[in-house]
């Protein structure tokens, strides 16, 4: 670039801190750029961006109290603030992995780690702004989503040997274009001819996406085995193999590969989400508060932070305790149970989310085993009124159940069916309510009743009803050791067969696992070894 020039382009500096705007000014006017913007706060740049437009914006992480460049960034890219024909290139002094995935899922132009010299930014700055330049019409027609004219523009411009060194962006681009229109089998057909003529990891990626929307699952599922093994695409494939396990209702190994993508990029709220509700799905509430936790704090201050992800932590929290014999861990969970409410009544309007909170009351009144004053509070809601959100209906209902209004909880749980099929409610959390009403059906009573009843059953010699109450109550609590080791009591002390011995061997091994891995009671520990050391052959069949 050369400096005696001056440039025209227009520049914004989004930076807190006054001694990187200085460094970035000098540099800029250095570089013969004239146009210079400089934002020390997010809501500055908003308005900015807003009422004018950039060829470059130079954002930084580092924003001081409140929102973060990421945010920003996000916010930015959410509300169409960021058009294809402006450049961003992104800057941080942290360059923690977790935020560089998280930055690039994002997709800037640029990331570049600070300190950097004059000549860095210049390199990344020419780049991008003379790759906007030259395919200015291009991005001009994508910002109107002119699709069709887009797709004209790049033949024409594949066409052109003078254009050759924007081939392979003009590829990408069309590959990209071609999935927004939902022209899944000529996508298809266009990212395999590609892949004939060089392994692009992002065609690789698009014939993926096809293969999924044409059903084509196993082809899929091959594709993404060998991309887990790279690490330019392993957290593209984490995701895609998570959806495809859902789909395939293979809901361990679909939240194991959400757990490994958002260990990759914990930024990502939606994947945080899916998360949410996968844990749920699978009865792990530990992987449910955590991902309710994470949700929390990365979208603090940011355009995502609404009150029920304060409320749905307050929930984690209170099914985390209803699981778990860990008293301290119980008494943690209860504290942050009532801060997220705390934390709820701060930030929003308390009045709009009064029946709200006062269900998280009553199930917490439960979880202290209050039950009679859970039931009182409860008892005056109504239960046929539209739903407004179904995690509050949903949490509704289960407090209603827990408690013994199983006719208000049955009735809700019905009124939950009928929305999700008028309305496409996210899938995961669909099966979710949908297994919810099932086991919720089933029991008559809540999980901690449920085990003290089959306690009872079984000290009576009932052996059939308290395998099956035991059961149960693992299904819904499988991480519960005192449950397991009821339940694996129950199959080796009874007189008879209780089940097929195939489940049941599979059973005493699920149970055992569980047992060995917790820290149990005194009580517990002491029971465990008795029979552990009494029936060990029965144990081992």
């Amino acid at each position: 670039m050369d400096s005696s020039l001056e440039r025209d382009e227009r520049i914004l500096i989004i930076d807190e801190q006054a001694l990187s705007q200085s460094y970035l000014r000098y540099a800029l006017e250095k570089l013969s750029y004239q146009d210079i913007t400089v934002a020390d706060r997010p809501q500055l740049a908003l308005t900015l961006c807003r009422e004018n437009h950039y060829d470059l914006i130079i954002c930084s992480y580092n924003q001081g109290e409140g929102k973060d460049g990421y945010q920003l960034y996000e916010e930015l890219k959410f509300n169409g603030l960021q058009k294809y024909t402006t450049g961003v290139i992104f800057i941080s002094a942290e360059t923690d992995p977790t935020l560089v995935h998280s930055v690039i899922e994002l997709q800037p132009d640029e990331f570049l780690a600070k300190p950097f010299a004059i000549k860095d930014l210049q390199v990344r700055i020419e780049r991008v702004l003379k790759r906007k330049e030259q395919l200015r019409q291009l991005y001009q027609l994508l910002d109107a989503q002119n699709h069709d004219a887009a797709l004209s523009f790049i033949d024409e411009q594949l066409s052109d040997a003078n254009q050759r060194k924007w081939f392979p962006l003009l590829l990408k681009l069309k590959g990209d274009i071609l999935l927004n229109l939902a022209r899944y089998k000529e996508a298809e057909q266009y990212f395999q001819a590609m892949l004939a003529i060089q392994p692009f990891n992002w065609a690789r990626m698009g014939l993926v996406r096809c293969y999924l929307k044409l059903d084509k699952e196993s082809q899929a599922f091959s594709e993404l085995e060998a991309m887990l093994m790279r690490s330019d695409s392993r957290l593209f494939a984490l995701d895609q193999l998570a959806e495809l396990e859902f789909k395939q209702k293979r809901y361990q190994e679909a939240q194991q590969h959400l757990i490994d993508a958002t260990d990759l990029a914990p930024r990502n709220l939606l994947r945080q989400q899916q998360l949410f509700h996968m844990s749920r799905l699978n009865h792990d509430y530990e992987s449910q508060y955590r991902a309710a936790k994470d949700m929390v704090k990365f979208a603090r201050f940011s355009i995502f932070e609404q009150p029920d992800l304060y409320l749905n932590l307050a929930r984690a929290s209170i099914d985390f305790a209803l699981s778990s014999e860990d008293e301290e861990q119980n008494v943690r969970l209860n504290r942050q149970a009532t801060q997220s409410l705390l934390s709820l009544q701060k930030q929003f309007n308390k009045h709009e989310l009064s029946e709200q909170q006062h269900i998280i009351q009553a199930r917490l009144h439960y979880l202290q085993d209050n039950k009679e004053k859970a039931k009182a509070l409860l008892r005056g809601l109504k239960v046929d009124t539209p739903i407004q959100s179904l995690e509050d209906a949903l949490d509704k209902a289960k407090a209603m159940h827990e408690v013994g209004l199983t006719e208000n909880a049955e009735h809700l749980f019905e009124q939950i069916s009928d929305y999700c099929l008028k309305n496409q409610a996210d899938p995961m959390l669909n099966a979710y309510l949908q297994q919810e009403k099932a086991e919720r059906k089933q029991m008559q009573l809540g999980p901690r009743e449920l085990n003290n009843s089959a306690v009872q059953l079984y000290q009576r010699g009932h052996w059939e009803q308290a395998f099956a109450a035991f059961s149960l109550a693992h299904q819904v609590m499988p991480k519960n050791a005192g449950i397991a080791l009821n339940l694996w009591q129950t199959i080796l002390t009874s007189p008879r067969p209780l089940c097929p011995i195939k489940e049941q061997n599979k059973l005493l091994r699920q149970c055992q696992r569980i047992i060995e891995q917790a820290m149990l009671k005194p009580d517990q520990q002491q029971r465990y070894d008795q029979l552990k050391h009494k029936l060990k052959p029965a144990a081992n069949l």
